[in-house]
């Protein structure tokens, strides 16, 4: 067999993934709470493939992407990189696998070294590759700087020198410099202008294409979603509520939540039929998750008696795409037959 073969379709699986803050107050800093920021948290993401992970700001999505990077030390759950779990690695035996999981991060001028040179920046990443001759890392920073569109003129120049799309095609270099297989990008482009926003993710889809790369792109920005992403999987407090392919979940929106996300995107093009209304913004008694039944429960606007005791199972709508919501069609896969609710 051979060595592709071998591979598992899916580069990233995450399986009930947790993790809770404490909550201190007082002068003794006293935990009185706990913040369940991700709670059982599950999603898979195909080789070669772009996976979104949308949702409003708190919802946990960047917590997640720091437990998958083991930034973060999990309360539960596992995650599978390649076929491997590494959910228990120490950092001795994470340390060589860091290099084919990378991120790119938000901020474009905060994530670079402003006392380093693009040309020491890249070097970093290539001597934990192996590339220290003095030639052959010159060669290969004029390469990165070519695959993000910049000139090779850069290596000498400083962080500061930079606009801002141009720091997170450094920033995009970088994480390309060790040769990874994933990318996490937090919000890549949230901080840029929309004009530049739109130059960074035809780069991340030509550097997909070219390289093979697999990402999760966090974001909460629908229209980039749809443009970039092969599947999106919805998050709301800390729990995927929501997941289908990019083209289905636009056109067959199932979860209230979905719904109320999809309704906050302007489009004057393409007429829309009527979303259910906007779920109103948490109030600060709300903030903390229900202690039963849906979580959305206390916003949505489709909200029933069943809904507060609902114990958010998965239910399958058709092959690929599922939602946590008992109001949702149950697929019967074409057998005439109901199909029971998964767990």
């Amino acid at each position: 067999m051979s060595t592709d073969a071998a591979r598992p379709a899916e580069i990233l699986r995450v399986e009930g993934l947790k993790k809770s803050f404490p909550v201190r107050r007082g002068f003794l800093q006293r935990t009185t709470g706990h913040v369940r920021a991700v709670d059982g948290a599950s999603l898979a993401l195909g080789r070669g493939k772009t996976l979104g992970l949308v949702g409003e700001s708190g919802c946990g999505k960047s917590t997640l992407a720091r437990m998958i990077l083991k930034l973060l030390p999990s309360d539960g759950g596992r995650i599978l990189f390649d076929g491997s779990d590494i959910s228990d690695w120490p950092e001795a035996r994470m340390k060589p696998l860091r290099r084919r999981i990378q991120i790119v991060f938000q901020d474009p001028y905060g994530s670079l070294n402003p006392r380093m040179s693009v040309g020491q920046i890249l070097a970093e990443g290539l001597r934990t590759v192996g590339v220290r001759e003095r030639r052959a890392a010159s060669r290969e920073t004029e390469r990165l700087l070519g695959l993000v569109g910049l000139s090779a003129r850069a290596v000498e120049r400083y962080p500061h020198e930079f606009s801002g799309g141009q720091r997170q095609r450094i920033g995009i270099a970088r994480a390309l410099s060790v040769g990874p297989a994933l990318v996490i990008c937090d919000e890549p482009v949230s901080a840029l202008d929309v004009s530049i926003q739109a130059q960074i993710i035809n780069l991340l889809k030509d550097l997909q294409d070219r390289l093979g790369l697999s990402y999760l792109f966090i974001t909460h920005d629908l229209n980039v979603v749809g443009y970039l992403c092969h599947r999106v999987a919805v998050m709301y407090r800390g729990r995927i509520v929501e997941e289908a392919d990019a083209e289905e979940l636009f056109a067959n929106p199932l979860h209230p939540y979905t719904h109320t996300l999809l309704a906050a995107v302007p489009d004057i093009d393409t007429p829309r039929a009527p979303a259910p209304q906007g779920a109103p913004a948490d109030l600060p008694e709300e903030r903390a998750a229900p202690a039963e039944g849906c979580r959305f429960h206390p916003r949505c606007p489709q909200g029933e008696t069943r809904c507060r005791s609902y114990d958010e199972q998965w239910v399958r709508v058709g092959e690929d795409h599922r939602v946590r919501c008992w109001k949702a069609p149950v697929w019967d896969g074409g057998g005439g037959g109901k199909k029971p609710v998964e767990t």
